[in-house]
C-alpha cells in the first residue's frame, strides 16, 4: 500500500482503497466517517491524489501540495458549505477533467446545510463523467441519510494508544514522553505528532492546565487565562494561512501554481477560510483538553490515577482533589464536551470558551449561576 505508506490504524479501510485504485474498481463517491483526527483527511488527499495522476509521479506530487487543477478540496465558508458552493462543483464535476485521469472533489458533508445537501444529491443519484466525491464526516449521523446512502461508507476508528506511542518512540521519543503524547492525542496520530513534538501544542496545553487550575483566582485573572488560550488559537489560524498561502507563493510558475487572477483570489479565500477553521480548531481542542484534565481529576479522586492521561500531572491532580473533595470533576468534564458541540452553531469560539470555563467552575466549586 505504496499510496498509504507510513499511515498508522485502519488497515482494512486503507486496503479496501488501495484494492480500488489497483483494480480500476473506483466508486463515484464515499463517505469518511470517524472522530477528527484518525487521518480521514489526510487519507482522503492521498486517495484523491493517486487518482488524479493516473500513475504520473510529478502529478501526484503536485496534488499532494494542493496544486493539480483536478483535485479540489471545498472549505465550509465559515461554519456551513453553502449552495452556491455546491451547485460550483457540480457545474465543475460535469466537466472534464483540466489533466488529470480524474476531477476528484473533497467535501466537509458535516457542514452542509440541508439546500446545499439536496443540491448535491442528484449528482450523487446519477454521477457523470469521471469526477469521484470523497465526502468527509465526524459521524455518520451528522449527515443527511439521502446522501449516506448514495456513497460507499468508510468509518475511521481512533488509533489504539500503544501503536500510536510505539510510532512515538521508533521516531526518537523518549518512551515516558511518547505515552504522555499518545494519551493527549486520544486515537489521533497527528495530534500525538503535535504534542511530541510541536512547541506550539505544548504551550496551548499549558495554557489549558493554567485555565483550568485558576477557579480560585481572582476574576482578572480568569479572565487573563481565557484569553491566553484564544490568543494561542489566533496564532495557530495566522500560522495555518500564511503555510498554505506559501505553497502556492513557492509553486509561482508551476502547472497548477499561482499566476495571478482568479487562482490568487481562490487561494487568498481558502487561505482566510482555513485560518477560521485552525483558530476554532484550536479553540475545540483546548475545550478537548480541558474535558481530558477534569476527566482524569475525576479518575484521580475515585483512586485509579493510573487511568489519568495528563500522567505528568498526578501531584497537580492530587492536590486538587483534597482542596476541593465535594467537586463535580466529571460534571465539568461533561459541560466542556458540549461545548465543544456549541462550536458547530457558528457562535464567537471566544464566546463559547469563556462561557465553558464559567461552567465548568460552577460545577467545581459546586454553585449555580444567579437565574
Amino acid at each position: 500500500m505504496k499510496t498509504f505508506s507510513g499511515i498508522l490504524g485502519n488497515e482494512p479501510v486503507l486496503g479496501l482503497l488501495d484494492g480500488a485504485l489497483v483494480s480500476g474498481e473506483v466508486a463515484h463517491a464515499y463517505l469518511f466517517h470517524g472522530p477528527p483526527g484518525v487521518g480521514k483527511h489526510t487519507v482522503a488527499y492521498r486517495f484523491g491524489a493517486a487518482l488524479v495522476s493516473g500513475g504520473d509521479g510529478g502529478a501526484e506530487d503536485r496534488a499532494l501540495r494542493g496544486l493539480h487543477p483536478d483535485l479540489d478540496e471545498v472549505y465550509p465558508e465559515g461554519q456551513f458549505t453553502t449552495i452556491g458552493q455546491v451547485r460550483e462543483v457540480v457545474r465543475r464535476a460535469a466537466s472534464r477533467p483540466f489533466e488529470g485521469a480524474r476531477r476528484v472533489f473533497i467535501l466537509h458533508a458535516d457542514t452542509f446545510n440541508i439546500q446545499a445537501a439536496n443540491a448535491l444529491l442528484k449528482t450523487l443519484e446519477e454521477p457523470e463523467g469521471e469526477a469521484v466525491f470523497i465526502l468527509l464526516a465526524a459521524s455518520r449521523k451528522e449527515v443527511l441519510p439521502t446522501i449516506a446512502s448514495r456513497t460507499q461508507l468508510l468509518r475511521f476508528d481512533p488509533v489504539p494508544l500503544g501503536e500510536v506511542s510505539s510510532f512515538l518512540t521508533r521516531r526518537g521519543h523518549a518512551e515516558d514522553d511518547a505515552r504522555l503524547a499518545a494519551a493527549l492525542g486520544r486515537g489521533s496520530v497527528g495530534l500525538a505528532l503535535r504534542y511530541a513534538e510541536e512547541e506550539e501544542s505544548r504551550e496551548l496545553r499549558e495554557d489549558v492546565v493554567r485555565a483550568g487550575f485558576s477557579f480560585d483566582a481572582s476574576f482578572e485573572e480568569r479572565y487573563g487565562a481565557g484569553e491566553a488560550i484564544f490568543a494561542r488559537a489566533e496564532k495557530v489560524g495566522e500560522a495555518r494561512e500564511k503555510a498554505y498561502l506559501a505553497k502556492f507563493e513557492d509553486a509561482e510558475g508551476e502547472p497548477g501554481g499561482t499566476s495571478g487572477g482568479r487562482v490568487d483570489r481562490r487561494a487568498r479565500e481558502a487561505a482566510k477560510r482555513l485560518r477560521r477553521a485552525a483558530r476554532d480548531g484550536a479553540v475545540a481542542e483546548a475545550l478537548g483538553l480541558l474535558a481530558l484534565l477534569y476527566r482524569d481529576v475525576a479518575v484521580v479522586a475515585a483512586g485509579a490515577p493510573e487511568l489519568a492521561a495528563n500522567a505528568d500531572r498526578l501531584e497537580a491532580m492530587r492536590a486538587r482533589v483534597r482542596e476541593r473533595p465535594g467537586a463535580d470533576w466529571a460534571g465539568a468534564a461533561r459541560g466542556l464536551g458540549e461545548a465543544r458541540a456549541e462550536l458547530a452553531y457558528n457562535v464567537s469560539p471566544e464566546a463559547v470558551l469563556e462561557v465553558a470555563l464559567s461552567r465548568a467552575r460552577q460545577k467545581i466549586l459546586g454553585f449555580s449561576p444567579v437565574s
